[in-house]
This record gives C-alpha cells, structure tokens and sequence, in this order.
C-alpha cells in the first residue's frame, strides 16, 4: 500500500491539480504524506504552501510537504511520480523549433525534439533510480516524464528498481472520439497495442456500444485548439482507411508531417503560449494560498489531470486491482515486438503487480512504421543513458521523421549550437 507518495516537478503548474485530485478521494487512497520537490525552490514554496491550504481545507489525514534534496525527498517512499521537465521550457522551444528548418515536424515527444528532450530527461530519470536503489529500495517509480517510452525504456534496461510508465493519451483520444460520436460522458472500453504516442485502439465501446466504422464527415469536438484539431481529422482520415480501429492522435505526424511543419511555421511553437500563460498560474495560487478555503480554478492540465496517478493508487490498493494502460516491458504481451521492448498496453494492476493481457492486432500496413519506432525507442535510450556521439546520430537516423544520416548529422549540429549546456552531454 502506498502510503509516502513523492511529485518530483512539485513546482510544476500541473501540480495543483494533480494535488486536488489526490485530496478529491480524501482518505480513500490511505495516504499518510505527500511530499513534493522541484530545482526551482520559489514555485515549490508556493505551490506547497497552496497544497497544504488545500488539503487543511478538505480535512484529509495526508500531510502536503516540500523537501529540499532529491534525497530528502524520496527518503522512505512507496512511491515516486517523476513528473519533471529537465531543461525547463526554454529547451522545450527549441525542441519545437529547431526540426523544422530541415522541414520535420517539431514536437516534445515525437522526431527530433522528442529526441533532444529524451537527452535531457534520461539523466535525470537515471539520477533518481540511482536515489531510489540507495535510500528508497521497496518505492516504485511512476514515469510521467516526456517521451515516457524512451525514459521508461532506458529505466526497464537499467534495473534495479519497480517503474511503470504513466501516460494518459489514450483516455484524451478515446474521450475526443467519444464526444464526437455523441457519446460523451458515456462508459468508454478499448483494447489497444503499439508503443507509447504510437498506439492503435480497437473493440472500442461507448456507452456499451461497439464502434468500427467513423462517417467522413465526422466533426471534432469543439474546443480544440489548432494542432488538435488537425491531429483528430487525419486520425479520421487514418481510421477510415483501417475499419475497425482508431489511432493514437500522435501517429499522424508520420503520416502527413509536411501539414504540421506548415502549421508550426504560421501558429508559432506551443511552448509560446504556455510561457505566457504560466504567470496567472501562480497569480492564482499565491491568491488561493492564503486563503481558508482555497477553490482551485486555474492551473495546466485538463479538469481530470492527476487522475491517471490517482487511478494507479487506488488499484494498487485494491484487491481486484483496476484495468490500465501503462508503459510496460512487453515480455509476452504482443509478438508484435521483442520481449524487452516498453510497449503500451492494457493490463491489471493490482497489490501484487502488473497482470499481463494479451494484446489485440494492429493494421497490417502498418507493422513496418511500429517496428521503426521500437528500433528508434532502443538507440534513443541508449544514446541517451550513454550521450555517445555516434549513437546519438545513429538513433537520429533510425527515427521515421529523419530516416538519413546526413539529416542526422544537420539536426546535430543545430542542436549543439542551440541547445548548449542545457543538454548534459554538452554541458
């Protein structure tokens, strides 16, 4: 049972509500302490100070605290959320920016900038696993951190420690889905299978009723912003191609990457419009902070952010365990890839672990872009663990939205120019 649950990226903006949706299910998770640690120390006050405001307010018997130390931090922990973003949203800009001047789409997790972000985040996620096998040994490790697949990847090769890879994409996509079939707020089951941003959905029902067939003129739901909107009508267009299943909404950045380029290049990078919004962040929480009955309203992330973290407590506790979709070493679940392959897919998770399922096919036509990928996710955790320049521009290569060498060699050239020290092989 978790008792000790540890956020590291505590200062985050997303942690808030991540904070309101542990408190949300008040003692019912058998939490005794919630600690959390950030670099950056101003934020971790604050927002520590809001948890604290906040669960004194719903009269949980979980204490909210902040440590000063990675070590302090996990010391005696059940569990540790590693919800951390090295290199901050300055490297995040230029992961979104740098891949499009060799006309690649620029993202956090997919091609290039997915790649400079894994060279950021694998040596962190190592760093804690070190911290962990020394002063926290029972604690398992809940991977939130971008690309979840190559962080949990390099983690599952390492040892040593319990990690599971969290990422809540496909409830986003099945919930989008569902509301654009007039389904919203109806029971959503799936099975699915592929790696993580790289899945395929299918047995998908709403409401208890199965779906296969999308009409063409299937609207996405209102509120989108550009680049989802974009994502959900090539994911129809994908979907109606292959009857019977529905892809993951990352998958067509393969499929038709020139549209994303040219939609980078006119709505400017993502990480823009995050940075502008991040000061009425905290302007809310230092107001809400004070205050007896702090009333959360303003923080990234959806409504329902946390609840995947949430999920994972409560079926850990629970003898039945809960149905999830979690990265996991594959060893058995698919043949389409190696055992020791991270994929993404449904199981149980239950107090004695993780319960395997079978996992569903995948269209046939494309097998070979997945089996890119799972070659692409190996080097990239290697070059990552190890910031060796040859396999650096060997995993590069390997990637679907670079495919040559000389491409490879061109984004690693900017990346040294642009990145600097904010890579730690450069540093």
């Amino acid at each position: 049972m978790i008792k000790e649950f540890v956020i590291l990226g505590g200062g985050s903006a997303y942690t808030p509500g991540l904070l309101q949706a542990l408190i949300h299910q008040g003692d019912s998770l058998g939490l005794t302490r919630v600690r959390l640690y950030d670099t950056d120390a101003e934020h971790l006050e604050l927002v520590g100070r809001l948890g604290q405001a906040m669960a004194r307010s719903a009269g949980v018997h979980f204490t909210v605290e902040t440590a000063d130390t990675l070590e302090a931090a996990v010391r005696g922990a059940d569990a540790v959320l590693n919800s951390t973003r090295p290199g901050g949203f300055a490297a995040r800009r230029i992961d979104e920016t740098l891949p499009l001047s060799l006309g690649i789409p620029g993202q956090e997790t997919v091609g290039p900038g997915g790649f400079f972000f894994a060279l950021r985040s694998v040596p962190e996620a190592l760093r804690v696993a070190d911290m962990l096998e020394k002063v926290a040994p029972q604690a398992l490790l809940l991977n939130y951190t971008n690309p979840s697949n190559i962080v949990t990847q390099t983690l599952v090769n390492r040892g040593g420690v319990r990690v599971l890879g969290l990422c809540d994409q496909s409830e986003e996509d099945l919930l989008d889905l569902a509301h654009a079939l007039g389904h919203a707020g109806q029971a959503v089951d799936f099975r699915c299978n592929g790696l993580n941003h790289a899945t395929w959905y299918s047995e998908m029902r709403f409401g208890g009723q199965a779906v296969t067939e999308f009409p063409a003129t299937l609207q996405a739901p209102p509120g989108l912003n550009a680049e989802h909107w974009l994502r959900f009508e090539l994911s129809l267009k994908m979907a109606r191609e292959t009857p019977g299943f529905w892809p993951n909404s990352y998958l067509p950045y393969y499929m038709a990457p020139e549209r994303f380029v040219a939609l980078s290049q006119s709505e400017g990078p993502r990480s823009d419009a995050i940075v502008a919004k991040l000061p009425s962040y905290y302007a809310h929480f230092r107001e809400e902070a004070v205050k007896d009955t702090p009333v959360l309203t303003h923080h990234r992330g959806t409504a329902g952010f946390g609840d995947l973290a949430v999920t994972v407590i409560q079926a850990l506790k629970q003898a039945q365990g809960g149905s999830l979709v979690l990265n996991v070493e594959n060893q058995g679940t698919t043949a389409l890839f190696a055992p020791t392959t991270v994929v993404e897919a449904r199981g149980n998770l239950g107090p004695e672990g993780w319960t395997r399922s079978a996992a569903p096919e995948v269209p046939l036509d494309h097998t070979g872009l997945l089996h890119q990928l799972e070659n692409y996710q190996h080097l990239a955790a290697e070059a990552a663990r190890t910031g060796n320049q040859a396999t650096i521009l060997k995993a590069l290569a390997a990637n679907p939205l670079v495919g040559t060498t000389a491409k490879a060699e061109a984004l690693w050239a900017l990346a040294r120019a642009q990145y600097g020290a904010l890579l730690p092989m450069l540093a």
